[in-house]
């Protein structure tokens, strides 16, 4: 494949989840719009415990599979063996299943201490309880997908994230309606299980052939499955882990309404920005899982990901760090535009993670689940005791310089763990497109902070304008790419 190709490639896919993931944030800006509408920031702030203990629960129960699964159905699939394909989807089912019970039963053991963690309190044990059927949900649904990634029918895959997404949205928004913060729980709930039943129905469409197993011969099967997905698992419990202490803490020392504000800030970076980071992931993973004995085709793949990665990214962070109080305003309220300290610093940390992803998948595709995990797990320490001290002396600013230096870290550790191990690392025009992208943040955070509006304006604009025209420029030139008609294609074939 040449590079033209590649990049090509890289650039359709990206864009149709682009899209997929433009339109499940529209539903959330309108869900996060009513919650902070009619419940206000400690609303928001009980939500997002909630989803963390939920996403914690789901990922330490999981077994990884989600992930794990992506890759052997993805290999079984491209090898054309329709009866290896076959088993493999009916292993992945299996497993879910037994999962996702698992995952229920531990979310109702723990509830008193989640209640008391998350709030100082009992007066959330119920509510726990009941979240129970959100975690199964989560775990089937997340399962679900999974087929669907690994024999890549994207087509399917797209229509069953938008459809649920906005499922979600009508099942949940009555419940804030009519019950206010008595609502949060069976919203989630409600939501949850809409979006399962439309994943549930594409899967259907999805042919292969059952099987009877035994239980025993499920596991048998599924163990180097299983192995590598349990490392998934504890490097996904770890992050939620990490996330819980860190909103626990906040709750604790500043406050729900801080609380609230940080998750404002939080849900545009980890969930608006991770538009390029999820849609690139959804092919990058099982591309990157057949050619993993090859170091050289990975270091090609690592490195083109990224650059895209960083052009797709350069207009929209200029843009939105400079209008970064008007956005937060139209998408919750006036209050939270406090959320900006934490946002200016944390959009310099997404620009590097955005290529720091791109490098760790690596070590998951050649299933390296120890240096992986140790990888992690030390990063991890690093980064949860850097963001509780920066978050003591500067707030949510303090929080926002945690995020930049977690991406940082993580971006040299990986490029120099598999530089030594696998002779893989980030070339110079990656590193150069770095270095751009993250002194136009910088620029577009200066020119925002300006008093004179004039100049604010005047210089912003030319600001987004030269990104938007070295964006356009590089992927024309360099990358043989007309973004627009690209776009148009990709859309219209899939949707």
């Amino acid at each position: 494949m040449t590079d033209t190709t590649a990049y090509k490639n890289i650039f359709k896919t990206t864009f149709l989840f682009g899209f997929v993931q433009v339109f499940n944030i529209a539903i959330k800006v309108g869900i996060n719009k009513v919650v902070a509408l009619i419940l206000g920031a400690e609303g928001l702030g009980i939500i997002s415990l909630f989803n963390t203990s939920i996403s914690m629960i789901k990922n330490g129960c999981g077994l990884g599979i989600n992930q794990s699964g992506v890759r052997d159905i993805s290999e079984a699939y491209g090898s054309g063996n329709k009866r290896a394909c076959s088993e493999t989807i009916f292993f992945v089912k299996k497993i879910i299943l037994y999962t996702c019970l698992f995952g229920a039963i531990a979310m109702i053991i723990l509830s008193p201490i989640l209640s008391n963690y998350s709030f100082g309190n009992n007066g959330y044990i119920l509510s726990y309880c009941l979240l129970a059927i959100a975690v199964a949900a989560t775990i089937l649904n997340d399962g679900l997908k999974t087929i669907l990634t690994g024999t890549r029918k994207l087509r399917y895959l797209a229509k069953a994230s938008m459809i649920g997404s906005f499922a979600g949205l009508v099942f949940a928004l009555p419940f804030y309606y009519l019950w206010g913060k008595q609502g949060i729980v069976p919203s989630l709930i409600s939501s949850s299980l809409a979006s399962l039943l439309i994943s549930y129905l594409y899967v259907k469409k999805a042919k292969y052939q059952s099987k009877q197993m035994t239980i025993k011969e499920v596991f048998i099967r599924s163990s180097s499955m299983i192995k590598m997905g349990i490392s998934l698992m504890l490097m996904s419990l770890m992050i939620d882990l990490n996330n819980l202490i860190i909103s626990s803490y906040i709750s604790n020392n500043g406050g729900l309404d801080i609380l609230g504000y940080y998750q404002s800030g939080i849900t545009i970076i980890a969930g608006y920005f991770g538009i390029i980071i999820t849609a690139m992931s959804t092919d990058y993973y099982p591309r990157i899982s057949a050619i993993n004995k090859d170091n050289l085709k990975l270091k090609d793949a690592v490195n083109s990901q990224s650059e895209v990665g960083l052009i797709i990214a350069l207009p929209l962070v200029v843009l939105f760090v400079f209008l970064s109080p008007y956005f937060l305003r139209l998408l919750y309220t006036t209050d939270f535009q406090v959320a900006s300290q934490y946002i200016d610093y944390a959009m310099l940390g997404t620009v590097i993670v955005i290529c720091s992803n791109c490098m760790g998948m690596v070590l998951l595709a050649k299933q390296s689940p120890k240096l992986f995990l140790t990888s992690s797990f030390l990063m991890n320490i690093v980064i949860v005791s850097l963001n509780i001290i920066l978050y003591r002396y500067f707030g949510l600013t303090g929080l926002g310089f945690g995020y930049f230096f977690s991406g940082l870290l993580q971006f040299v550790v990986y490029d120099m763990m598999m530089l030594k191990k696998f002779s893989i690392c980030f070339n110079r025009s990656v590193i150069k497109k770095v270095f751009i992208v993250l002194v136009f943040c910088l620029l577009s955070k200066f020119a925002r902070e300006i008093d004179q509006v004039w100049w604010k304006y005047s210089i912003g604009s030319v600001l987004i304008i030269i990104s938007c025209f070295y964006s356009l420029y590089y992927m024309h030139k360099q990358m043989h790419i007309n973004p627009i008609i690209s776009f148009k294609n990709e859309i219209s074939k899939h949707l």
